[in-house]
């Protein structure tokens, strides 16, 4: 469900088109002992509603303050789907169609307006309820509001999901009646305590869409009062815009957004009303050696206050790492052979510091996605596989990216079943001399689909970045330089992210840079992006088509046992292989640099919401000449 761009920085932003934004009274100041951690973040998002999240950069944000139904063990691996909200895990009938879950009692959402107010004046709370979690699914099925990844996953899977979506298209856009009046028959709230999901077929990654945390319970008060206008309604045409400007974050997280101000900072607080719970006491391989179960047992959170400082330039951003403004940093580009030695560690000079390195890889594949539906990028296969063939994947990892990653050989990961068995694409190579081939062959198709006349040159393409900083600017030249050999010329539009989201969405891009990181650790989840049915649910955004693809993936979808499904996934890569929608780039090697105050970083290869983990050592930051 995670779209990102190339570079991953810890990022929040930009609130859009969903009923949850700040409230001035969510604003809290710090007092004294409590303690704060520091970052940056360097990107505008696509939201803060679950129901509309689909990148990383929103989920950033989102996870400590939305929850689901599961997540998964912060410090396990492999990794391990545990009960978050639920209290334990699903029922599940044998057919596999019914899950029957049980919801903890005692959850309390964070105060709001929304509840009422007490005699003092102090807004109020209440418990979560399984009739939240069925408008939450309600609110995803909504045809007004665009959640068009959340609802990939479920709209042809849970029963009633479309037909509630139609009925919804009757209803006036400000008239939420609808939720009360349509009935959903495929998630019901069989008691206050008890949720029940029925299901069209068989869907063996369920569970693992039940742990992400866009499927999290949203109160009827939100709704009723932040966008219905109020205690007592105001008709749409007569609502102020100030009330859409002070719309309210709601959600059973261990923070609350505090402060927001746009490309300045973000505040999170801790949540007074977050249940008693409890760091990891069991680890992985390697943890309690490495420190990572000092606070076994311990409530958490550690941390009272979350400061987000917006940043923009990664240099700045160092800068006020090597000032020890921050607790933890990534590497630009420019700074990485000063701090990490040539054999990949980092250097004496940072580890006598206290400063650690954390090396990390992830399930996650960088590409250069190709529009199908634009008449020169999808009548040419020939095209596509000669810019495969052009381009030189390992020397742009070790140039734009001191050689932090992989080359991306098919289109599931490396440490994914199914990738092995599939194999790599055979034109995943650098070949100069068989792309101008391919080129010649090129020109051939695009005659015969009448996108150019005998004679003619292939057309200048356009690239459409996810950034627009120098970073980004160095990569769109590299890519120009790559075609230039086989004559393909190249113009490279900067975008910023939900800028070029939007652009994708709307299918005006004609080649763009992005990626996909992993919702769940199953090939599933990338090889949806390439399921023809899926255009139109917005995770298909390559608009690729092809009938014998579509069958084998209809065939895996209801295969619950893996080593069944893993046959059908390679034969859908190879075909993959062969009709090259994107041109794979690499899946990433992170480095993050941890300061010694900072204790319980694990990078998670898959879930969000772990910022309540990380423990802050204050008394020592100020010692060692920190904030």
């Amino acid at each position: 469900m995670k779209w990102f761009y190339i570079i991953s920085l810890c990022v929040v932003g930009l609130l859009v088109a969903s009923p949850f934004a700040l409230l001035p009274e969510q604003k809290q100041s710090l007092t004294a002992g409590e303690i704060v951690s520091y970052n940056i973040y360097g990107s505008k998002v696509k939201s803060i509603d679950p129901a509309t999240c689909g990148d990383t950069t929103s989920s950033g944000i989102q996870g400590s303050i939305y929850e689901g139904l599961y997540c998964y063990d912060y410090l396990k691996r492999p990794i391990e789907v545990i009960p978050q909200l639920a209290d334990g895990m699903p029922e599940i009938s044998k057919d596999g169609l019914t899950y029957t879950i049980k919801i903890k009692e005692g959850v309390k959402y964070s105060r709001n307006p929304c509840f009422g107010f007490d005699r003092d004046g102090k807004a109020k709370t209440r418990t979560v309820k399984a009739e939240d979690f069925v408008l939450a699914f309600k609110r995803i099925a909504d045809f007004h509001i665009t959640t068009s990844l959340s609802l990939a996953f479920i709209l042809d899977k849970i029963v009633g999901m479309d037909e509630y979506r139609q009925r919804t298209r009757i209803y006036h856009k400000g008239d939420f009646s609808r939720y009360d009046k349509e009935k959903l028959p495929g998630v019901t709230a069989l008691d206050e305590h008890t949720l029940q999901f029925k299901l069209k077929k068989p869907f063996p990654q369920f569970l693992y869409v039940l742990a992400m945390h866009v499927y999290a319970p949203i109160p009827q008060e939100v709704v009723t009062y932040h966008l219905a206008g109020g205690p007592e309604p105001v008709p749409m045409n007569r609502r102020s815009p100030e009330i859409i400007k002070t719309k309210a974050v709601v959600g059973t997280g261990p923070y609350l957004l505090s402060e927001w101000i746009k490309a300045h900072k973000i505040i999170l607080r801790r949540n007074p009303e977050f249940r008693d719970e409890f760091y990891p006491t069991e680890g992985g391989p390697g943890d309690k050696k490495a420190g990572m179960l000092v606070d076994a047992g311990k409530k958490i959170p550690f941390v009272d206050e979350a400061r987000l400082t917006f940043v923009k330039e990664s240099n700045t951003g160092w800068m006020m790492f090597e000032k020890k403004l921050r607790d933890t940093a990534g590497i630009p580009r420019d700074i990485f052979t000063s701090v990490i030695s040539p054999d990949k560690e980092l250097e004496k000079e940072w580890r006598d510091r206290g400063v650690r390195l954390i090396k990390d890889t992830y399930p996650a594949i960088y590409w250069l996605a190709f529009n199908m539906d634009d008449e020169v990028m999808g009548a040419s296969k020939s095209l596509r596989q000669a810019l495969w063939l052009s381009f030189n994947v390992e020397e742009y990892i070790d140039l734009m990216f001191n050689g932090r990653g992989i080359r991306a050989v098919n289109v599931i990961p490396s440490s994914f079943k199914g990738h092995a068995e599939a194999g790599p694409c055979k034109y995943a190579r650098f070949d100069p001399e068989a792309a101008k081939a391919k080129i010649v062959q090129a020109k051939k198709e695009l005659v015969a689909a009448g996108v150019i006349k005998p004679g003619q040159d292939i057309p200048r393409l356009t690239l459409d970045m996810p950034g627009q900083d120098e970073h980004f600017r160095r990569v769109g030249e590299f890519v120009m330089r790559q075609f230039q050999r086989i004559g393909v010329e190249v113009k490279v539009e900067m975008n910023d992210w939900p800028t070029l989201q939007q652009k994708v969405h709307n299918k005006v891009v004609q080649m763009y840079m992005m990626g996909w990181h992993a919702d769940y650790p199953d090939a599933e989840n990338f090889l949806q992006l390439f399921y023809s049915p899926n255009i139109k649910r917005g995770t298909n955004n390559m608009n690729y088509r092809n009938k014998k693809f579509d069958k084998l993936f209809e065939r895996a979808a209801t295969v619950m046992a893996e080593e069944k499904r893993i046959p059908l996934y390679k034969k859908m890569v190879q075909i993959l292989n062969e009709d090259c929608p994107a041109l794979l780039l690499s899946e990433p090697i992170s480095y993050i640099l941890v300061n010694k105050w900072v204790r319980n970083v694990k990078p998670h290869p898959i879930g969000y919401g772990f910022r309540k983990y990380t423990h802050i050592d204050a008394k020592l930051r100020r010692k060692m000449g920190g904030r």
